[in-house]
């Protein structure tokens, strides 16, 4: 088939049915550059942290960022999709010129897609390192919230980066990435 990219469920083979992740894909529609894809991710940062969770940016290697969020491998999928999603609907209501969870492609334009729907049980998203199959080759990469602000595309890094990629990975700025113990919390 040849496969090229690397996606993953959110959770462990050995606990299939808790996800130990949480992933919104920041998905720009039509019209929606890198910089509004950034302060959307810094925003998700900011919301996910006024509600007590840490999160981690990964850059695509498409053209979005995702923000992921470590959690206990308690709750069951239902639990986390229903979280997931009623966090993106409150972002959505909040800055609707801004985002939007609308699925199809024609509600998107010039508004960033909140995919909370990588969250559910056989959804996969994207891996840290995993070579995208587009031109180019780029590299799905962790990064850190203070250098994403420098950064100017989702595809910054490819193949062809494959040293730098291993130096970052083993840089004590990324140390713990997409590492932490914490719950969902209720924001029923």
């Amino acid at each position: 088939m040849q496969t090229v990219e690397f996606h993953g469920w959110g959770s462990r083979a050995g606990q299939v049915e808790t996800p130990d992740r949480l992933v919104i894909d920041l998905d720009p529609g039509e019209g929606v550059g890198f910089e509004a894809v950034k302060a959307a991710a810094l925003q998700l940062r900011r919301s996910f942290q006024a509600i007590g969770l840490q999160s981690f940016a990964l850059l695509s290697g498409g053209k979005g960022v995702h923000v992921v969020v470590p959690i206990d491998p308690v709750a069951r999928w239902r639990e986390v999709r229903e979280f997931a999603k009623s966090f993106s609907a409150a972002l959505a209501d909040a800055a609707p010129d801004r985002f939007t969870i609308a699925l199809p492609k024609a509600q998107r334009r010039g508004r960033i897609f909140l995919d909370y729907l990588r969250n559910q049980r056989t959804a996969t998203a994207i891996l840290p390192y995993s070579a995208r199959a587009r031109d180019g080759a780029p590299v799905a990469a962790p990064v850190c919230w203070d250098e994403l602000k420098a950064i100017e595309r989702a595809d910054a890094f490819t193949i062809a980066d494959v040293e730098q990629l291993r130096k970052r990975a083993r840089s004590p700025a990324l140390k713990g990435w997409g590492t932490g113990k914490q719950g969902l919390p209720d924001i029923g």
